[in-house]
């Protein structure tokens, strides 16, 4: 998308939200409107095996300006280092058995027992975002906008991975009841288009649904086999955001794109065919997602979270390719042809969140965590990357320095980022706040017993809905 129509959308939308969730310019009982902001930046996946010799050889210029100019270590995940688990230990400083996200059958925010972050800042009224973070759906009201992250079983139809077919093949019923509806659709798309090259997004008709509204793409991966995308919901039946109504209001920067709460899974990984069209598409659906958060960043936000997956989603089906000697039997000409891709997928990555970095204004303070790391699978015959428990942390902004601290656990975000924010640190989280960046700030700690009040209704132990555990089967975490 054109840089200028970007930047343009993202006043647009600017204007549309300074008042959404009531709330007031740079308010709240954290300080006035020359307070510092918080901006919370996940990288899911994220490990300094990885990221440390590429910041050396100038590979990610965004990181790499943190890096110098922040303190950074190693951010100890927990087992299990599930995303939804982790991320809700992350963004409340409480352990699992606290929170109550404890696997992928209580992976959503009804089962959620104790306050996020971000629940603890709207109730001061500081203007807060989140975007895209694991166990936020359903979304809840936030003094701002959230749009949910995964698992949001229904977002997604036709497979969560997608069909690969030859033109022939589009009529056959065993590529899916949605694409078979279809066909004479894609047929009309994928004439004239050459190899390598993607359709439009063009509108997927649902004969058994039509009040659904829905979009798909096609790429033609050789002469007679094309890529068909899952085909992705963008009717406002599906409520993903909170508002309601707010990817509505987000047409000029989606730009006849749609927005893709979770991209393609990973479970196909083993089909030859997958990593012809499995990283391509994630970058895209990353990219889409990082251009929404950008409308938000010149808001008089306060907090404004956002979990970047890209990461993860590429290192569990490419990691073998780029560490071939610690995996049996690989082939090496998978290896010659992927082998770069994890690094693809870092700077992309890194592009993206600069994107978001060039527009903050004012003193801000960056804090990037990533859930876990990534390392050689345990059974080196089956060629995925599998979880690590050390992750990254890094913590930017003024009165730091570049500084390498001390190991610390995921629970430790959440005191910290209320640290920064000039907001007490509650008796019961299970986290403190990063010793490098109190110390480098020198500002008092103080505290309060809890944030909680009156929760102990909060949560629930029912499991997660026949559609969600579907969507966690088709994108590879759970059998």
């Amino acid at each position: 998308m054109n840089v200028v129509r970007i930047r343009a959308a993202a006043l647009i939308v600017a204007a549309l939200f300074v008042s959404v969730g009531g709330c007031t310019k740079g308010g709240g009982s954290a300080g006035g409107s020359d307070a510092p902001r918080v901006m919370v930046l996940g990288i899911d996946g994220a490990t300094w095996d990885v990221l440390t010799p590429m910041i050396e050889a100038g590979e990610l210029p965004t990181l790499a300006r943190l890096y110098a100019s922040g303190v950074h270590g190693v951010l100890r995940s927990r087992p299990p280092a599930l995303s939804p688990v982790v991320w809700s230990t992350v963004f409340t400083g409480k352990l699992p058995e606290a929170h109550g996200v404890v696997d992928w059958k209580t992976s959503q925010s009804k089962h959620r027992r104790v306050k996020a972050l971000w629940e603890i800042t709207s109730e001061r009224d500081l203007p807060t975002n989140v975007f895209n973070v694991p166990s936020t759906f359903p979304p809840i009201p936030i003094a701002g906008a959230m749009i949910a992250g995964f698992p949001l079983g229904g977002a997604t139809l036709g497979g969560n991975t997608g069909a690969v077919t030859s033109r022939a093949g589009l009529d056959d019923k065993a590529i899916g009841t949605y694409y078979q509806f279809n066909a004479k659709l894609i047929q009309t798309e994928i004439a004239g288009l050459d190899v390598g090259e993607w359709t439009r997004w063009f509108e997927a008709k649902l004969r058994n649904r039509p009040s659904w509204q829905a979009a798909m793409r096609v790429k033609r991966l050789a002469n007679d086999k094309y890529y068909l995308s899952p085909i992705y919901r963008t009717d406002g039946q599906f409520v993903f955001t909170s508002p309601p109504d707010l990817l509505a209001r987000l047409g000029p920067v989606l730009d006849g794109r749609p927005y893709i709460p979770e991209g393609p899974g990973w479970s196909k990984h083993a089909e030859p065919d997958t990593p012809n069209y499995l990283f391509e598409h994630l970058v895209q659906v990353a990219e889409t997602q990082t251009d929404i958060v950008a409308a938000f960043v010149p808001d008089d936000w306060r907090l404004l979270v956002f979990v970047h997956t890209l990461v993860d989603r590429t290192c569990h089906p490419y990691w073998a390719y780029s560490q071939p000697e610690k995996y049996q039997d690989l082939p090496p000409e998978k290896a010659a042809r992927y082998g770069t891709v994890v690094k693809e997928a870092y700077r992309a990555m890194d592009r993206q969140l600069g994107s978001l970095l060039s527009r903050v204004r004012g003193d801000t303070y960056v804090v990037l965590a990533s859930d876990h790391g990534f390392a050689t699978n345990a059974d080196k015959r089956q060629y995925i990357g599998a979880h690590h428990l050390d992750g990254i942390y890094l913590v930017a902004g003024p009165g730091l320095e570049g500084l390498k601290g001390d190991q610390v656990n995921i629970e430790d975000i959440t005191p910290t980022v209320l640290y920064l924010l000039g907001l007490p640190v509650a008796d019961d989280m299970a986290g403190k706040v990063v010793p490098e960046v109190r110390e480098a700030i020198n500002r008092r700690t103080t505290s309060v017993p809890t944030y909680e009040g009156n929760t102990a209704a909060r949560g629930t132990d029912e499991p997660v809905d026949k559609q969600t555990w579907d969507q966690l089967k088709g994108l590879g975490y759970v059998d």
